[in-house]
């Protein structure tokens, strides 16, 4: 699903004793499920592996802790990757590179796509009504860098060794 400011700092509000926490900051941080989008990802999800060899799935992770920020990390290891924060899927388009970085929004998953295989995954898609963006490229340099192509700064230029260790 697209990018909400809700689920911001989710995993480090969890961590905290009951009650020592703001109430907006505990409303903020808690991520709200889509049932119906869930069951649509799934069902694409298991489109593309009833595919057999031609799945074009190479690798998917659930976001969890850390949002966007933490999940294409995780999935781009140790090869690395290019982002364009601004080709994420947002419901609210206010939110900072910050925000979508760091949002635990639900049903969100990342994946590494064969591109041979982009436009049968384009249509599985479709077909069950889920968006999706191409967010980025493997790039092999060891680097999660991550620009913003609203204006042109790179936010993000961090050795993946380094960060993930």
């Amino acid at each position: 699903g697209p990018a909400y400011r809700i689920g911001v700092g989710g995993g480090a509000a969890s961590s905290m004793v009951a009650g020592d926490n703001a109430a907006e900051l505990d409303f903020n941080a808690v991520q709200r499920g889509d049932a119906e989008m869930q069951q649509k990802v799934n069902r694409v999800v298991r489109a593309c592996v009833e595919l057999g060899p031609r799945n074009p799935i190479l690798s998917i992770h659930d976001q969890g802790a850390g949002g966007s920020g933490n999940v294409l990390k995780e999935i781009a290891e140790p090869a690395g990757a290019l982002i364009d924060i601004r080709k994420m899927l947002v419901g609210d388009p206010s939110m900072s590179v910050l925000e979508l970085w760091t949002a635990e929004f639900q049903e969100n998953n990342a994946l590494l796509l064969a591109p041979e295989h982009e436009a049968l995954f384009d249509q599985i898609c479709k077909r069950e009504r889920v968006p999706y963006a191409v967010v980025g490229t493997v790039t092999g340099d060891g680097k999660v860098v991550v620009q913003d192509s609203r204006d042109g700064s790179t936010p993000v230029d961090l050795p993946l060794d380094k960060v993930l260790g």
